[in-house]
């Protein structure tokens, strides 16, 4: 039945059937609310909300067992409250019992306590089983969120006898803001890229679909990588407006000549494993979406010689804490690498890479996304 029903029911009751001359009834949702009230001064605990949080708060301290009702409580003789789990969820003022029958107030409390509980308990269901399914159908909305944006993502890496190229993608939430793209550019080139978005959650992920969406579009109608990161950063200023940025990673690698053009937009830098040495990739520019113009945009170029690992990474791996405080670093991803480099393909590194991962952290939640990108250059290519 509707709230509107229940407290008509509820009025009846007490007004018609139990002569009850006085009534207001409040029920706490969000906040204190009249629900119902008649016989009573039309102005009673009419005042602002802060108002009657404080007046509430004091009838909570009561036991209502023979206790002297506050000063402000006129024209009632008995306060019925209504709790749950300790939390009050109303309070009914009673007062002017004209009932031939019963002589006193008393008589009839208990009757009036159970009906009062009744009424408010029956609302409050209806009000968590409405929650209930509003949440089930937000969870419903937010894994179809996250089987759209799953789509976003290549369906298929390369890992042919020319290149090994690996991904893996560990949201924080369903949905989220790291991304990871393979676009073929034509026989012997592919661009790669890596970004991150500030912030978590759908918006995050609405941003990062449209970034994708703009990469997707411009990767081959450009010349030069610089021309493209400049794009881009216009597109990110018009659909954040100054609220968001993106940092990102774009590399073209050509798998004849094993070079690889690249700009680094405020990525933490993806580095270059190299018979036990490193290379950090960090020319570029500024996070996308943080100015209308890019200040600077610097294009790098290395070389990977075959089974030269590149490997790219958002924070949520690099700044992880564990229980102890402890943060998992730049420096212990480089270890993993170095001591892991033999292994058969970049899969395999990212299974290691992660048993590590989870090994630090424990049961220490997660702070971000985790993304991982990694390209070797096969051996005889």
């Amino acid at each position: 039945m509707p709230a509107t029903q229940l407290f008509e029911i509820y009025e009846i009751v007490m007004r018609e059937q139990l002569k009850v001359q006085n009534l207001a009834l409040f029920v706490h949702e969000s906040q204190w609310k009249k629900m119902l009230a008649y016989g009573a001064h039309e102005n009673f605990l009419m005042s602002n909300d802060e108002m009657l949080e404080t007046r509430f708060s004091e009838l909570n301290q009561l036991q209502f067992n023979n206790v002297q009702l506050p000063d402000w409580v006129q024209g009632f003789e008995s306060i019925i409250p209504v709790y749950h789990n300790e939390q009050a969820l109303a309070y009914a003022f009673i007062g002017d019992l004209q009932h031939d029958g019963i002589n006193h107030l008393k008589e009839v409390l208990p009757f009036i306590h159970t009906i009062t509980n009744i009424i408010v308990v029956a609302i409050e269901n209806k009000r968590l089983t409405k929650d209930t399914i509003l949440q089930a159908q937000m969870q419903r909305e937010m894994e179809l969120a996250a089987r759209m944006q799953t789509m976003l993502f290549p369906a298929h890496l390369p890992a042919d006898k020319r290149v090994d190229l690996a991904a893996t993608y560990l949201p924080h939430q369903q949905v989220g803001g790291d991304y990871y793209d393979y676009i073929q550019l034509n026989q012997d080139e592919l661009m790669i890229c890596l970004a991150d978005v500030s912030g978590k959650g759908i918006s995050a992920a609405i941003l990062m679909s449209n970034f994708q969406a703009n990469l997707n579009a411009k990767a081959h109608h450009f010349a030069t990588l610089k021309e493209l990161v400049i794009d881009l950063n216009a597109s990110v200023n018009k659909s954040a407006k100054g609220e968001k940025f993106i940092t990102a990673f774009v590399g073209v690698l050509n798998t004849k000549t094993h070079q690889l053009r690249y700009i680094n937009a405020g990525q933490n830098p993806p580095f270059i494993y190299s018979d036990g040495t490193f290379q950090l990739l960090e020319k570029g520019s500024t996070g996308l979406g943080m100015f209308e113009d890019l200040p600077f945009v610097n294009e790098g170029l290395a070389e990977l010689k075959p089974n030269d690992i590149l490997f790219c990474y958002t924070d949520g791996i690099v700044e992880q804490e564990n229980e102890t405080g402890d943060v998992f670093s730049l420096e212990i991803l480089m270890e993993m690498i170095q001591g892991n480099a033999d292994v058969f393909t970049m899969k395999d590194l990212h299974f290691r890479v992660l048993d590590k991962f989870n090994d630090f952290r424990k049961e220490t939640a997660s702070i971000d996304d985790v993304t991982l990108l990694s390209c070797r250059i096969v051996p005889g290519s």
